[in-house]
């Protein structure tokens, strides 16, 4: 005998409609009209970057732009662009003119004035930004960039970049979202058509396409998330109907988070008769559409669309159960009354406006429910967070939700799986979809506190083992939270712990996840009762084994946000717990794991490096070296990089003379090296000095102490170069013995004296100087009377300027010799002292340029022909500055690792 469905022995469960009751639902929330999408923030920055490199393939990839864009032109014969000319101008001119008529028409149509106002606003302002970056261009643009975007037009060259392209994508982009919209995915189908028909007549380039269109863009998503749009979130009707789909007959629903801004909150009466539970029925039925015909022009317009698509499908299940349906405002409820009374039963409120939308629920029966409330428009946030913890952490798996409904998905499967785990989680009452937003309804656990809300009596090892064994179960099931806070632990009245928070957790989950969540726990219990007895709750959990698993993970990047800032110290915290497990395991290896894949100080050393070959490829220039290198003996070049080595073992010398703490002569030098990186982005002089004070300060040395320990090493080769000068000005002869100096070196001395008495005859620059000299000279002389106690702390101090200088010149004296020429020693020395002197006081990066000019300046004073004194000067720095940035890299590389710098 054939059974059909529901002739069953037992009785059948009664349909959705058989006990859905028309309900009257309070509904405390605030009101929402428009919100700012952090999607539009993010499209607006790609929008500019897209400009950016577009600009930049105009320019570097001007032969291969061109080259496509003549590919293009050349694919369509000129036969059949005179045979399609007439269909193709009338197509651009339907397409330019009714196409944002069309648009707006709609938008007034659809009684959205603001919208209208906004859209024909925001076009107005991308074609006056295309026009600007026209005038830009034409007027101060670089040739480079202006030809890329050229084309020919009778007879001359002009920037092809339309100002009403960029206005019409301005208006089609500040209107919304084209995945919503038919018409504006019909708009921006013609648009493309229209600028890809204009590229092969010729009238535009590609890459000026493009910059109109991302101009256009970049004006309409700024008007978006200035303005804000249309929400889409279920609210109102939409949200009482969602809850009823989810099995909930709501009599109240009050929302308990932050609201937005300086919102207030509102009351409403919500009358629906709606189903409650999922339905199934045929919604694309011939019979319904045709019924529908036969009745009156009114009840048709009132009628919606028939559903042709999934997401018609969706809005005609929002609309479910409408007829009747209404919201009212309710005067006789207070609702900040009605909030606090639903906050009062709160375990924990997040601190400002959270990433999601929570309510309190109270059912027919009087059962209160939580009620979670995921937005697609928020979304974007935790993809962008996913992306930065996979981007960032190494060995754990955050493969972000590609949309709204598998975040959903996701969160509901992890805790239904630590439920069945058996981990105490509050148990799901069910989840639907509603409009653009996705609600899951759980089980209110009453009158729970967070852990860290329990007074210090009450965490005693009972709760403390509680905790570690509910993680501990998850654990068995092989899952893991990997957000293990303080806020995601719950004690109820009746002292049982439950664990929360779970949508970021893993079913199938690698060792490091589930160390990683004892290395949290551990720290948590830490914060809330001290080292000892964390260790001591985890030993009567875990096995040593376990407990020796988690030292290498007790680092500030392994923590929630809400743990690092629970603790009044974590560094000294985290310390201790690795000091007392290693005396609980002595066989326990402390030294962390290397979780991060980068930091932010890997992050300033690559932009340094960047920004470093940048000024390398745009300064150097690569001719003018060759040329010089060609005339030059390759073996004196070689011999002057050499020398040129021995500055870094000087100034090496000079650190470690002085540094109050000990300090390696290898290390000091190595730190000298790696500055020559950080000499191509600052003024000459400060990356030495910058890298030496990190280095002093990783030394434990204080940092005012480090200051004048730097200060010292600065003001000492700054008086060793001034010395030098003067010595080598009394010294003459061939012999080296020593005379008084020639008439012209009286003279220029006198003369100096002389100025120098003058100027500090005058009151206020007397004050100005001693302003200026004052802090330096009381930092310095404490260091220089301790230095002063020690003779051999200060001869090898003095020894290492010296050297720092000899170096220099050295190199400088072989740079010369390898182009034939030379110069007595004093001339060379004053030479070069004095040019590089006059050099670093511009403050350029590195002192690219100045100093290039000024030792060729000196040189020519000096009687070198000017030819060879240009070719001097780019030799010597060369060998001494941007030869060594590959060395001081390496350098720098190395003391990152070994966590010198």
């Amino acid at each position: 005998m054939s059974q059909h469905p529901g002739e069953s022995g037992s009785a059948a469960p009664s349909r959705p409609d058989d006990a859905s009751p028309r309900r009257q639902v309070l509904l405390v929330d605030a009101p929402l009209t428009r919100v700012r999408r952090p999607a539009d923030l993010v499209a607006l920055v790609i929008a500019v970057l897209a400009i950016v490199f577009v600009l930049l393939l105009a320019v570097y990839g001007n032969a291969t732009t061109q080259g496509v864009t003549e590919d293009v032109q050349s694919a369509v014969a000129n036969v059949l662009r005179q045979v399609l000319l007439l269909p193709v101008t009338v197509l651009e001119g339907l397409v330019t003119f009714f196409l944002p008529i069309v648009v707006l028409v709609d938008r007034v149509m659809r009684r959205s004035w603001r919208s209208a106002l906004e859209a024909l606003a925001t076009g107005l302002v991308a074609a006056l930004l295309a026009q600007g970056a026209l005038l830009v261009l034409d007027t101060i643009g670089p040739s480079p960039l202006s030809s890329g975007l050229t084309i020919t037009s009778e007879g001359s060259r002009v920037i092809a970049m339309n100002p009403y392209a960029a206005g019409l994508a301005g208006l089609l982009t500040a209107v919304g979202d084209r995945s919503h919209h038919r018409l504006l995915r019909w708009s921006w189908s013609l648009l493309w058509v229209v600028l890809g028909l204009a590229i092969v007549q010729g009238d535009q380039t590609l890459p000026g396409a493009l910059v109109a269109v991302l101009l256009g863009r970049v004006a309409g998503l700024a008007m978006r998330y200035a303005s804000g749009v249309l929400h889409e979130r279920a609210t109102g009707l939409s949200l009482v109907r969602g809850l009823r789909r989810a099995g909930i007959d709501a009599v109240t629903v009050v929302r308990v988070d932050h609201l937005p801004g300086d919102t207030a909150a509102r009351s409403w009466l919500v009358t629906t008769s709606s189903p409650i539970g999922y339905t199934e029925q045929l919604r694309e039925s011939s019979h319904a559409a045709a019924a529908l015909a036969e009745q009156d022009e009114p009840a048709r317009a009132a009628h919606h669309p028939h559903p042709t698509t999934p997401a018609d499908l969706l809005a005609a299940v929002d609309r479910e159960g409408e007829k009747g349906d209404v919201l009212v405002p309710d005067p006789l409820t207070e609702p900040d009354e009605a909030i606090a009374g639903a906050r009062a039963g709160l375990a924990d409120m997040p601190d400002g406006e959270g990433a999601h939308r929570l309510y309190a629920v109270w059912d027919a029966a009087g059962a209160r429910r939580d009620l979670t409330v995921l937005d697609g428009d928020r979304h974007v946030v935790g993809v962008l967070a996913s992306l930065w913890d996979s981007a960032r952490m190494r060995g754990l798996d955050r493969r972000p939700a590609t949309n709204l409904r598998e975040a959903a998905n996701r969160a509901v499967l992890m805790s239904l799986s630590a439920r069945s785990a058996g981990v105490r989680v509050p148990e799901l009452v069910g989840v639907t979809e509603s409009r653009d937003s996705v609600l899951i309804v759980t089980e209110h656990v009453d009158g729970a506190r967070r852990l860290d809300q329990l007074a210090p009596e009450e965490l005693d090892d009972e709760m403390l083992d509680q905790v570690w064994a509910q993680v501990r179960a998850a654990h068995a099931a092989g899952l893991a939270h990997r957000d293990l806070h303080a806020a995601a632990v719950l004690v109820d009245p009746a002292r049982r712990v439950w664990v929360r928070d779970w949508e970021n957790g893993e079913i199938v989950s690698s060792e490091l996840s589930r160390r990683i969540d004892l290395a949290q726990l551990l720290a948590l219990v830490a914060v809330l009762v001290g080292t000892e007895r964390s260790l001591s709750s985890a030993g009567r959990v875990l096995s040593r084994d376990q407990l020796a698993s988690i030292a290498p993970l007790l680092q500030p990047v392994a923590l929630p946000n809400r743990t690092r800032g629970a603790a009044a110290n974590l560094k000294d915290l985290l310390g201790d717990l690795r000091e007392e497990l290693i005396e609980v395991v002595p066989t326990a290896d402390v030294a962390p794991v290397q979780l991060t894949r980068f930091s932010a100080r890997t992050v300033i050393t690559a932009t340094l490096l960047v920004v470093a070959l940048w000024v390398l490829l745009s300064t150097l220039n690569f001719e003018e070296v060759a040329t010089a290198i060609a005339g030059a003996s390759p073996w004196l070049m070689l011999a002057a990089f050499a020398v040129g080595l021995l500055t870094y073992v000087g100034s090496g010398l000079t650190l470690v003379a002085f540094s109050p703490e000990k300090v390696g002569l290898w290390q000091a030098t190595l730190v000298q090296v790696s500055a020559s990186v950080v000499a191509l982005v600052a003024p000459a002089g400060i990356g030495y000095t910058a890298l030496n004070l990190r280095f002093l300060t990783k030394k434990k040395v204080s940092t005012p102490l480090a200051v004048a320990t730097v200060g010292l090493t600065q003001v000492t080769q700054f008086v060793t170069t001034i010395v030098m000068l003067v010595v080598l000005a009394l010294v003459t002869g061939s012999a080296g013995t020593l005379s008084a100096p020639s008439g012209a070196v009286l003279g220029a001395v006198a003369a100096v004296v002389v100025a120098l008495g003058a100027l500090m005859l005058v009151p206020r620059l007397r004050t100005w100087v001693w302003h200026k000299l004052a802090p330096t000279l009381r930092q310095v002389w404490p260091r220089l009377v301790w230095v002063a106690s020690s003779p051999r702390r200060l001869l090898v101090g003095v020894g290492g300027s010296l050297l720092l200088t000899a170096g220099y010149v050295a190199a400088f004296g072989l740079s010369l010799a390898a182009f034939g020429q030379s110069l007595p020693l004093t001339a060379l020395a004053i030479t070069y002292l004095a040019s590089n002197s006059i050099g670093s006081v511009v403050p350029s990066p590195g002192g690219i340029g100045p100093v290039e000019a000024a030792l060729t300046g000196g040189l020519a004073l000096a009687g070198v022909p000017a030819a060879t004194a240009a070719s001097v000067a780019v030799l010597y720095r060369l060998l001494t500055f941007w030869g060594r940035v590959p060395l001081g890299w390496a350098a720098l590389h190395v003391l990152q690792r070994r966590d010198v710098l």
